[in-house]
């Protein structure tokens, strides 16, 4: 467990990284953009709970009330991308796919940032 602070980051470089070279060789991807996305939204989660602080119930009970979040979220998230999708407000389904992906990916971040200033 010592060391998950810097595989961490690691993943996240490599994410980025790859993301980067998808993006820079061919184009923007969805798979280049995902990789990306799930990069920072790594990134971000690891600046929040930085590795000289230690684990404990806080932690825990911020990440939980944070995932409780995210899913509801998601679920008016989704509901609202297939409506917008119906009514033709959004025509191509690969952008309201990735806007989704997008938000979804984002908001657990978020939501930790938000809850760990409350506490």
């Amino acid at each position: 467990m010592k060391h998950m602070p810097m595989i961490n980051r690691l993943l996240a470089a490599v994410l980025l990284g790859y993301g980067g070279y998808l993006t820079l060789f061919d184009g923007a991807s969805p798979h280049s953009i995902v990789f990306m996305l799930v990069g920072i939204s790594q990134l971000a989660t690891d600046l929040i709970f930085p590795a000289a602080e230690t684990y404990d119930e806080r932690q825990e009970e911020i990440k939980r009330k944070s995932g409780h979040m995210s899913y509801l979220l998601s679920i008016i998230y989704i509901f609202v991308m297939l409506l917008l999708v119906q009514w033709n407000v959004i025509e191509d389904i690969m952008t309201a796919l990735l806007s989704f992906l997008f938000i979804h990916v984002m908001t657990f971040p978020v939501m930790m940032f938000i809850y760990n200033r409350r506490s």
